[in-house]
């Protein structure tokens, strides 16, 4: 009962002094200040001594309620500069930056004004930390944030994004200003490295503008991460911009992934010319498949781009056979009903195949290969313009190679009665227009049926 009352005592004292019990608040209910001391017994403890050492102060004396408001907020005030603030360099922390870009880029929208962000990065930093120390690269982290913010111009921004890496949004500023920003903040970096007594200081640079290469706020800061791996790969010290050009790897993961996916690629390609070779009928089929079907879409208008995509469509579209037993794969004779559904399995196989080497349109395509335009294909009986353009004009290029060129179980028909077929069977097995284009190209002279052009030769020489 004793010890009931003495805290009963204690919690009315507290009622008497209202200012105490507005500290506690502040203390205890402020995210800035889990935000600035981090969550745990950490945040706690400094809490409680904000507490504590505001309680001391304020029982020497009393003071009017206006000045301990006014001392609240400035406490207030600290604590979310605080929690804005980079705790080694004093800079922006990351999402403190995100925020102030976030804001500036809406002005310049308003205003139509550029603004460059640049992304910096210490040369060499975790070697550095591994020869001279934590200590001695935090020095560096520190004089590398004091020469970029302390010569920005009033509303440029500075912040620290990572752990050796900086950014800068400087406003109404293009790439090339931000080139020259740099080049004169290496001086002044120089300056600030030797007084702090660091050594020198080489760092790179990756510039990216808005609005001239994105609009967003996460893709602008992602475009000067990517400049900054180029400026990195050319060597200590450079700056590199922004371009959509040469289509590039943004980062060494990004490098990297590229080279699993040609890997993967290789080993596809591999797969499909071993199928290809299980049968002496059919060793050139499907580089056949691959020259018509490019010869086709570029015939009905499509991009460069997809008639190169769809000639990779053709050389990797029988890449499932893989798995089908040479029993059923090379039966001189008609298939079984079963034996029918096991083939039948290659088109879905291939796809599954083709996407895991990251072909994710093409294996799209040669999955829906079989698809007919009435809806009686398969695998999904998908029917009219709910099958993929190229699928249907692999369609029609495998069909005709199919039939003219000579198989174990048959012999190949006349090229004029392969198209008779093919337009017997427009608008119900095959796409129409691409059966008018193909027996045109090949009625015209353009294409002649049979012929084994060699991988990799431009249209216009293998035609």
């Amino acid at each position: 009962m004793r010890r009931e009352s003495a805290v009963y005592t204690r919690a009315r004292g507290l009622r008497e002094h209202p200012w105490v019990l507005r500290i506690l608040a502040v203390a205890a209910g402020s995210g800035a200040a889990l935000w600035a001391f981090g969550p745990g017994p950490a945040a706690a403890a400094v809490a409680a001594a904000l507490v504590a050492g505001l309680a001391i102060g304020r029982s020497g004396g009393r003071h009017e309620t206006s000045d301990i408001a006014a001392e609240l907020a400035e406490t207030q005030r600290r604590l979310d500069e605080l929690a804005l603030r980079d705790p080694l360099t004093g800079v922006l922390n990351h999402r403190a930056f995100q925020d102030g870009l976030e804001i500036e880029l809406r002005r310049a929208r308003r205003e139509s004004w550029s603004v460059a962000i640049v992304s910096v990065d210490v040369d060499g930093f975790r070697e550095l930390n591994d020869r001279a120390g934590h200590a001695h690269g935090d020095a560096v982290l520190v004089a590398l944030a004091q020469g970029l913010s302390e010569n920005l111009r009033p509303g440029d921004l500075c912040g620290r994004v990572g752990g050796d890496e900086f950014m800068l949004a400087l406003s109404r500023a293009d790439a090339k200003g931000a080139e020259d920003a740099l080049t004169r903040l290496r001086s002044r970096i120089e300056s600030r490295a030797l007084a702090a007594d660091v050594g020198a200081v080489s760092f790179s640079g990756g510039v990216a503008e808005f609005p001239r290469h994105s609009v967003g706020r996460a893709e602008l800061m992602r475009f000067a991460d990517g400049a900054l791996y180029w400026a990195r790969s050319a060597g200590h010290g450079q700056t590199a911009v922004y371009s959509t050009r040469d289509g590039a790897a943004m980062s060494a993961e990004e490098d990297a992934a590229r080279l699993r996916r040609s890997g993967l690629f290789n080993t596809v390609q591999a797969l499909a010319r071993a199928v290809d070779a299980r049968d002496g009928y059919t060793h050139m089929h499907s580089q056949r498949v691959a020259f018509y079907a490019a010869t086709l879409a570029s015939a009905m208008g499509m991009s460069d781009e997809r008639v190169e995509s769809i000639r990779m469509a053709g050389l990797l579209h029988d890449v499932g056979k893989i798995g089908i037993r040479d029993a059923i794969l090379l039966k001189p004779g008609p298939l079984s009903r079963d034996e029918l559904a096991v083939m039948r399995r290659h088109s879905e196989l291939g796809r599954a195949i083709i996407a895991g080497a990251g072909m994710t349109d093409i294996a799209d395509w040669v999955g829906h290969l079989h698809e007919r335009i009435d809806g009686r294909g398969y695998p999904d009986g998908l029917s009219g313009d709910e099958i993929p353009l190229e699928s249907r004009i692999l369609h029609v290029v495998d069909a005709l190679e199919t039939m003219t060129c000579p198989r174990l179980y048959r012999t190949p028909v006349p090229t004029a009665e392969a198209l008779e077929e093919l337009e017997a069977h427009a608008g119900t097995q095959f796409d129409a227009a691409a059966v008018k284009a193909m027996c045109e190209l090949i009625r015209g002279g353009a294409v002649e049926v049979g012929e084994q052009p060699r991988l990799g030769v431009p249209l216009g020489e293998g035609s």
